[in-house]
């Protein structure tokens, strides 16, 4: 399995700037609840797009595994194992997140 953050990926969107790197963790981290709550709330398309939303978000922070997590329920916005497999790599990648942060 690949890791939830691709840390080659995510030093170079952030210019390998520390700085930077902190400021976009800390935003993805506070970000994303609000994210999943609104997957949580919306059905179908708002849904869908919801989970667009957070498959550019993981992209931006070398998060491939979350990004197809995401994708997979942006397809299938009504899928309860899509939903189930987005939960569980997202709360995997907010762990690894938090340790990369002092």
């Amino acid at each position: 399995m690949q890791p939830f953050i691709d840390r080659a990926e995510l030093d170079e969107q952030t210019f390998h700037d520390p700085a930077i790197r902190g400021e976009i963790i800390a935003m993805f981290l506070d970000q994303a609840p609000t994210i999943l709550a609104a997957i949580d709330g919306g059905t179908g398309a708002a849904r869908a797009d919801s989970a667009h939303r957070l498959k550019g978000s993981a992209l931006a922070l070398g998060a491939r595994p979350l990004a197809e997590a995401a994708s997979g329920l942006e397809m299938e916005p009504d899928s309860a194992a899509a939903l189930a497999n987005l939960r569980l790599t997202l709360e995997k990648t907010l762990e690894t997140l938090r340790q990369l942060v002092p």
